[in-house]
């Protein structure tokens, strides 16, 4: 398995240009070498999953006077930043921009009449869609026991015909996706009910160079914790704590004879001397003073992991430095570990080559018997 590290300083050396400015175009080849493999023939598929925000009554701490384009709700906002249809007690109907952690709100054209501080909310139609999120698969909506998967609405034009006026419920038929937005219609008219997106990740840059500060101290076999000492994960590594770093792929090994000298996925960092793994650890180190590095690895399976060097070579010998033997060497190498890799994306009892597929045909369709 081949470190962010490992694979930038391979490529420098067998490009022979150690230079800052060619290790930062190396890095750039790299990531982009492994975002066009992992899309082109692996799912990388993840679930996330919100809640519906259905109807509510609410209300202000002061009545709204005419041409009002604004109030304050008398308690905090705490679902997710939104907009939604508002009915005022004057039967004005506006959309209204609710903030989460606020309780102030806002609506585009004034209020033709005075109000009283009572309000109702219609339910949220739109739902952010997660930062992480290449392609949106399928989704659906848990009502109870039932799960309902909308289906997609193709355009805008069809999109703003269903919603000629504000229908609400619980059972979801279409959803459009607008904006960064996952669309629902009709509205749903309950808060709770689960939406659970599957979807294709976004292959994240490879930017985390190897970490190894500092020891570890004991660890228990069947513990997914790890506590370091002089680590200074998150002053010195740049980690990020308290967030699910999964999204980076980033691993810790524990340097033999203290550990087995297996990468474990770090699933977060707590502290600068503090985070946890995905999986337990299997064998404990035999010193209390263990070392270790952290290291990014690529998404891709790791006996592929020399193609994203050969790839980027390739274009440094085709672009860079016009060398065409070398050009054709690293070329031969790539197209080898390539015909490997489609051999075993296409040996899983499901298919991740995600190519053109053909469609079983259903032989009941079909006459077989003898023509007279």
């Amino acid at each position: 398995m081949k470190t962010y590290s490992t694979l930038t300083s391979l490529y420098t050396n067998l490009c022979n240009n150690t230079s800052t400015a060619n290790n930062s175009l190396g890095a750039q080849l790299i990531s982009d070498q492994h975002r066009y493999l992992i899309q082109k023939y692996f799912d990388n598929e993840r679930i996330y999953t919100t809640v519906t925000i259905g109807a509510e009554d609410l209300v202000l701490t002061g009545a709204p006077a005419i041409d009002a384009v604004s109030a304050t709700l008398t308690t905090t906002w705490t679902n997710i930043s939104c907009q939604q249809l508002v009915i005022f007690s004057n039967s004005d109907q506006r959309t209204v921009y609710f903030i989460q952690g606020s309780t102030a709100i806002t609506w585009q054209s004034g209020l033709s009449a005075a109000a009283t501080v009572d309000i109702t909310t219609i339910g949220v139609q739109a739902y952010p869609i997660p930062a992480g999120v290449s392609k949106i698969k399928n989704d659906t909506i848990t009502v109870g026991q039932l799960v309902y998967t909308p289906a997609p609405v193709q355009s805008i034009q069809e999109w703003t015909l269903l919603n000629a006026l504000p229908y609400t419920s619980d059972i979801p038929n279409y959803f459009y996706i607008y904006q960064n937005q996952i669309m629902f219609w009709p509205i749903p008219s309950t808060s709770g009910n689960i939406i659970t997106f599957n979807y294709k990740a976004r292959v994240p840059d490879l930017s985390f160079a190897d970490y190894s500060t500092g020891t570890l101290s004991a660890i228990a076999i069947g513990s997914n914790a790890i506590t370091g000492v002089g680590t200074n994960w998150n002053s010195s590594g740049t980690y990020p704590l308290n967030v699910d770093v999964t999204f980076f792929n980033l691993y810790i090994k524990i340097t033999p004879p203290s550990g087995e000298g297996i990468w474990y996925q770090i699933q977060r960092f707590l502290s600068n001397t503090s985070l946890l793994l995905t999986t337990p650890i299997a064998y404990a180190p035999s010193s209390t003073a263990a070392a270790y590095v952290i290291g990014q690895l690529p998404l891709l399976q790791e006996d592929f992991h020399d193609m994203l060097v050969h790839g980027s070579l390739m274009i440094y010998y085709s672009s860079i430095n016009d060398d065409k033997d070398k050009y054709g060497m690293y070329k031969d190498l790539y197209t080898t570990r390539l015909d490997l890799l489609e051999a075993y994306s296409g040996t899983k009892s499901i298919n991740v080559d995600l190519g053109p597929q053909r469609v079983p045909s259903n032989p009941n369709l079909y006459y077989w018997g003898t023509v007279i």
